[in-house]
């Protein structure tokens, strides 16, 4: 009689976890409550196909923007129109379960239409790394997949804590990493790419500026005079930057050389791929800093 209890009592508890709800507060600071793990779901950021495709449930992703090209995989997912420019009628059409945007990248106007809608959303806002481990394991809980999401932090903070042994010591170079040419645009304090140059044995050059993303007067950089330069555009090179600011010349970084171009996907996401963003800064510090 009482192993049949027992064995009552871990059917109910099962069958209790089985359908319990999904709760989950996003960065905005709403409840997000779904019945049973996302099936069917529409990423309106890079950074969040990325998450999901780490993640593996990459064959839930029903749709996905035009940016989204990253695993390779993603581009054969149905379009559903830009970032800032979501087309809503393909977005119903696909009956998502979940739609999943940041504060940054889409628009006001977009979140309220969906909402509208009818479409539960989660909203992320990444700012630091934690802050990207936190979208990750809130991306798992929603997809039913928590302890894959416990173990790919984990796995990435442990990454992180090698790539920063081998990065510290010696000389911190000054860092200016360009986001944007027109408004002249690097990173603030209060970003993960200042995690990133900083992780990766640099100085940032906005680290002690409050805006997220400071614009800088081309004197303003001379004043700077940063030993290395970060590219972000690849169709701008060294001759392409002096062409624009020929004063440079004058600058550390030009005269030595080391203007370099990194991968803007790897570098401007906040998705598990921001550690080999600090990888790759690391290393070009390491080889050109000596």
């Amino acid at each position: 009689m009482r192993r049949h209890l027992k064995l009552i009592l871990l059917i109910l508890y099962i069958a209790t976890q089985l359908f319990a709800q999904i709760k989950v507060y996003d960065d905005l600071g709403r409840e997000i409550e779904l019945d049973s793990p996302a099936q069917r779901i529409v990423s309106l950021a890079p950074s969040i196909t990325e998450t999901l495709f780490f993640l593996g449930v990459g064959d839930r992703v029903v749709g996905v923007t035009r940016y989204c090209n990253f695993p390779p995989e993603a581009k054969s997912k149905t379009i559903v129109g830009g970032v800032i420019d979501p087309n809503y009628e393909v977005i119903v059409s696909l009956k998502p379960e979940l739609i999943i945007m940041t504060v940054e990248g889409n628009t006001r106007e977009a979140f309220e239409k969906l909402s509208n809608l009818g479409f539960k959303i989660f909203v992320t806002n990444p700012r630091n790394f934690d802050g990207i481990f936190k979208t990750i394991i809130d991306i798992g809980r929603l997809c039913g997949v928590e302890s894959r999401a416990n173990f790919l932090v984990d796995s990435l903070k442990k990454e992180l804590e090698r790539v920063k042994k081998v990065n510290s010591g010696g000389t911190k170079p000054k860092i200016f990493a360009i986001l944007s040419l027109n408004p002249l645009m690097t990173a603030g304090k209060n970003t993960f790419i200042n995690e990133i140059i900083k992780n990766a044995g640099g100085i940032n050059v906005g680290e002690n500026l409050k805006q997220n993303y400071p614009i800088f007067s081309r004197e303003e950089v001379l004043k700077v005079n940063p030993d290395i330069i970060i590219l972000t555009d690849p169709n701008i090179g060294k001759d392409e930057l002096l062409k624009m600011f020929p004063e440079w010349k004058y600058i550390k970084a030009v005269k030595e050389n080391k203007i370099f171009k990194v991968d803007p996907d790897i570098l401007l996401r906040p998705s598990p791929r921001v550690v080999i963003a600090v990888k790759v800064i690391g290393q070009l510090i390491n080889k050109f800093s000596k």
